[in-house]
């Protein structure tokens, strides 16, 4: 996994919904009673993170290889990101995400980079974009591709386990959901983000760099510099931070690529318009009730 829908929209059914669906997909994936499925969730949906921890705990990768080992062999990650996507503040990011992409036309060529279990890729596919699915081998991919199979997906959306065979400049937009945290090169991750867009294309991107210690043991220290720094990283390389959701606050964040004058003008104007913003929060939240 670098990360991580169903026949109906994310947003439009409720939790118990989810968890339904959810529990006899993974039964049927693993082979596995309900009730052991069940159990499992329910305990991750009351202490997110549970399995992932235990898993990384008992594995206790130290190296580039051993950390892509465990993502390619631990179960974890479907209760977890299963769980997560049951939860009713990922609507607010998925609702982002749509609105973003959908302001530029249907379809769009998107890349979902390191989609986990499938879930926004087979969203977007719904709603009659086309898909690229990119995600380490492993048993979270061969579950993101089983559910693209009994969701009559399998034709629509593209899948790459390899992201060397990622094309450039093929895609309006990448949606990079909650990665970066884990990988130990992420600043290569968004050189290929860059390259793979077309001309004023965007990347849409959350983050946890500065989530680290015991309760995210997955979230690697080495990338805890770059929390806080998203936005000067994607400048850096050709962005303009043209949209950021203020709750929750950055997630997702949009980049668009640009270059030239008007790019560095738009650049400008975006880094000025952020900064006025976040200023007038901080006084906001200074403010007597």
């Amino acid at each position: 996994m670098l990360l991580g829908m169903s026949a109906f929209h994310l947003g439009e059914v409720n939790q118990a919904d989810w968890r339904s669906e959810f529990i006899t997909l993974i039964a049927d994936f693993f082979q596995v009673s309900q009730d052991e499925v069940s159990a499992r969730l329910e305990v991750e949906l009351a202490q997110p993170g549970t399995h992932v921890s235990a898993a990384w705990r008992a594995a206790n990768p130290l190296t580039e290889r051993d950390i892509a080992n465990f993502y390619q062999e631990t179960t974890s990650y479907v209760f977890d990101l299963a769980a997560d996507h049951c939860r009713r503040d990922r609507r607010a990011v998925w609702e982002s995400v749509v609105q973003r992409v959908e302001r530029r036309g249907v379809p769009q060529d998107v890349l979902m980079y390191g989609d986990g279990i499938g879930t926004d890729s087979i969203a977007l596919a719904r709603r009659g974009h086309n898909v690229t699915y990119v995600d380490l081998p492993g048993v979270t991919s061969r579950f993101a591709q089983f559910r693209f199979q009994r969701e009559r997906l399998a034709g629509r959306i593209r899948v790459l386990e390899n992201a060397d065979e990622i094309r450039r400049q093929a895609f309006d937009a990448v949606v990079c959901i909650e990665v970066l945290e884990h990988l130990f090169n992420p600043l290569g991750v968004l050189e290929r983000i860059h390259g793979a867009l077309r001309p004023r294309g965007i990347a849409l991107i959350t983050e946890s760099f500065e989530s680290i210690g015991p309760a995210y043991p997955s979230h690697l220290v080495e990338n805890f510099k770059y929390a806080g720094e998203i936005h000067r990283i994607m400048e850096g390389l050709g962005f303009a931070n043209t949209y950021y959701s203020t709750d929750p606050i950055n997630r997702p964040m949009e980049f668009k690529k640009v270059s030239g004058t008007s790019g560095r003008l738009l650049r400008e104007t975006c880094r000025l318009r952020r900064v006025v913003e976040s200023r007038v929060r901080r006084f906001m939240r200074g403010r007597p009730r």
